[in-house]
């Protein structure tokens, strides 16, 4: 037999303590006896109980004392007071303590079981509110959640449905979906009840037998699924995802009791999956405060040290020039010094790239047609993509809002994007070029996004791409700089600039700007 729980039973009276503990451990929980307030006290000290049973009137320490004790030593072991001398006062005082009910001796076993379970109930809520708020990294969260959801409810399989970055839909996390075949399905029935709910939808639903219910009879698979809940997960009142509960056996229809199970469980699931997602917003942004410092720090040491160092090689490749003249085009010696010229002009070109991450130019804003501002830059490069071989592919939306912005500064930060693109494909490829308007909360905004069909960036180093002077270009083919630049300009549009990429499955970078 599986044990319900751990509960301890303290009563002076020997046999009322044996007759509690003899029915409990009928039905499957495991107990342990004291007779005196001081020895549960030391129990609970020594051992982790789910619940306590106490009398209130015991000899040395009595009940509502040892209440008090046993609750400094576990705040969450629930308590249940028993008496039959108590009076309404001394129930509030123990209620006051922390006890979780109180029942007045003689009682009815079936009136315990009832309270017991109640008990039981809220301690298991509480366990389970507390694991998963006890970490913000996704993939745990949701696993806690499912596992959590599956055992309360006795599901045998349970499943969370997420939006994915396509506009459809992905499993986050399952249990008990066996292959491939079961999860499809299953995603299926998730996504057609999705489409169903109403802005604003916040209630338990259940069907039976799905796979006889019209609505869902098309969807193979689902035969096995005899009882399935629902729990929307909203956000400002629209669904942003589901949790779905299924069970297998013919007679395990769910209960009302279930049903204000899930209820209470979907207030937590979506307090803690808002909680994450802040967490994540927070974190965003202060990576973007470290850089923006990082950066600006850079950017004046940069300054100094280019005009420092540009000098001196202007009169290196002066006095190489000047040789050059006076020597013969077939000796080595004038090899050598074309040699010279070219690492000079190489180093001249770092110069001029830390000189432009370093100066602060003149902004400039006016409402500015993203598409136009994008369109004027494909034209610029477009020869340059002929050549490489790649093919661009327009997504541009219609109508969007104008922004306010420097012209001169996003054709900047575009081509920018779309030269990294072009160099991620040496052997040519498809870039695409999309715009849409979007918002931030209330905020409305204007996403441009640059993707290509590259080698992708590996994510270990995908967070550093942003870095000043950072480069995956072998040595002489890049500065690193060019995405320093583009995040120092979307910043000053009070904007944001994001990645998102896969090895060998490409890239994408997203800029939004705010309207």
């Amino acid at each position: 037999m599986t044990t319900k729980a751990n509960i301890l039973v303290v009563d002076d009276e020997v046999q009322i303590a044996e007759m509690i503990s003899a029915s409990l451990i009928v039905h499957g929980y495991a107990v342990s006896l004291a007779y005196d307030g001081m020895q549960g006290v030391k129990r609970v000290g020594a051992e982790k109980f789910d619940l306590v049973i106490m009398d209130i009137q015991m000899p040395g320490m009595d009940g509502i004392t040892a209440l008090g004790e046993i609750k400094k030593l576990d705040p969450e072991v629930e308590v249940i007071i028993a008496t039959g001398h108590g009076t309404m006062g001394t129930a509030i005082q123990s209620m006051r303590k922390g006890a979780f009910d109180y029942l007045h001796k003689p009682f009815e076993i079936k009136e315990l079981f009832t309270v017991v379970e109640r008990a039981l109930q809220k301690k298991k809520f509480n366990d389970i509110s507390k694991a998963i708020f006890s970490t913000i990294h996704p993939e745990e969260q949701l696993r806690i959640i499912i596992d959590s959801l599956g055992r309360i409810l006795k599901a045998e399989e349970s499943l969370l449905v997420l939006p994915d970055r396509g506009g459809g839909f992905r499993i986050a996390v399952s249990d008990g979906l066996e292959d491939g075949a079961h999860k499809e399905s299953r995603l299926k029935l998730c996504a057609r009840m999705l489409g169903q709910l109403n802005h604003g939808s916040t209630s338990v639903l259940l069907v039976d037998a799905p796979a006889l219910d019209k609505k869902f009879s098309d969807i193979a698979g689902l035969s096995q699924v005899k009882f399935a809940m629902f729990l929307p997960l909203m956000e400002d009142d629209k669904p942003v995802g589901l949790i779905n509960l299924n069970r297998t056996g013919d007679d395990e229809y769910f209960s009302e009791d279930d049903m204000q199970r899930a209820k209470i469980f979907g207030s937590l699931v979506n307090l803690a999956l808002r909680n994450s997602a802040l967490y994540r917003q927070l974190q965003e942004t202060q990576s973007q405060l470290i850089q923006a410092e990082k950066m600006s720090a850079l950017g004046q040491l940069a300054g100094g040290l280019a005009h420092e160092i540009n000098n001196p090689l202007s009169g290196i490749l002066g006095l190489t020039q000047l040789v050059l003249e006076k020597t013969p085009p077939d000796t080595q010696s004038f090899q050598d010094l074309k040699d010279i010229e070219k690492a000079v002009f190489r180093c001249k070109k770092i110069i001029t790239s830390l000189l432009s991450f370093a100066h602060q130019e003149k902004f400039h804003p006016e409402p500015v047609n993203v598409n136009e501002a994008m369109e004027e830059t494909l034209t610029l490069c477009a020869r340059q993509m002929e050549l490489k071989r790649v093919k661009i592919n327009r997504q541009f939306a219609e109508g969007l809002p104008l922004v306010n912005a420097d012209f001169q500064q996003l054709m900047q930060v575009f081509l920018n994007l779309l030269t990294n693109a072009r160099d991620a494909m040496p052997e040519g490829g498809a870039i695409t070029v999309a715009t849409r308007p979007a918002a931030i909360g209330p905020k409305e905004t204007v996403e441009i996004t640059i993707s290509d069909t590259g080698s992708g960036i590996p994510q270990d180093i995908l967070s550093k791409i942003f870095d000043p002077f950072f480069t995956t270009k072998p040595v002489g083919k890049g500065t690193g700089l060019g995405l320093s630049v583009c995040l120092g300009i979307i910043n000053k549009h009070n904007g944001a600039i994001t990645a998102r990429s896969e090895a060998g499955k490409g890239s994408a970078f997203t800029v939004t700007l705010p309207v």
